[in-house]
């Protein structure tokens, strides 16, 4: 299967006092991650953390990926609603992307050089 649509969720460092909560659901996320790719909801996720830059602002995030359906599907579920709405009870801060790869970043890239062609850049 293709992946051509990914879905990235970036995550702050946990407010203070909700460290352990935020531990706890973390290693649950990714357990649940994991069986979501087992079913087949999602293609493919992998976990990052940050080393350098605004390590407040951004401590890690997760690049999940699949077909356009897997992870429209995926984003439009109430359990990921959910799950967005549990960590930023925790974190400092919270950002949700959604991202172009594979064959439709190929496309999308066709589209602009039509575009500068057009334009006569």
């Amino acid at each position: 299967m293709t992946h051509d649509t990914a879905l990235m969720v970036e995550w702050g460092m946990p407010t203070p006092g909700r460290e352990t909560k935020a531990l706890e659901e973390f290693f649950s996320h990714v357990q649940w991650w994991s069986e979501l790719k087992a079913k087949g909801r999602i293609g493919e996720f992998r976990v990052y953390g940050t080393n350098t830059g605004p390590i407040g602002s951004s401590a890690g995030f997760v690049v999940f990926e699949g077909s356009d359906k897997q992870i429209g599907e995926f984003l439009a579920s109430d359990d990921f609603r959910r799950s967005v709405s549990r960590v930023s009870l925790i974190s400092s801060s919270l950002s949700v992307r959604t991202l172009d790869t594979g064959d439709t970043m190929m496309k999308r890239m066709q589209i602009y050089g039509t575009a500068l062609k057009e334009m006569g850049i």
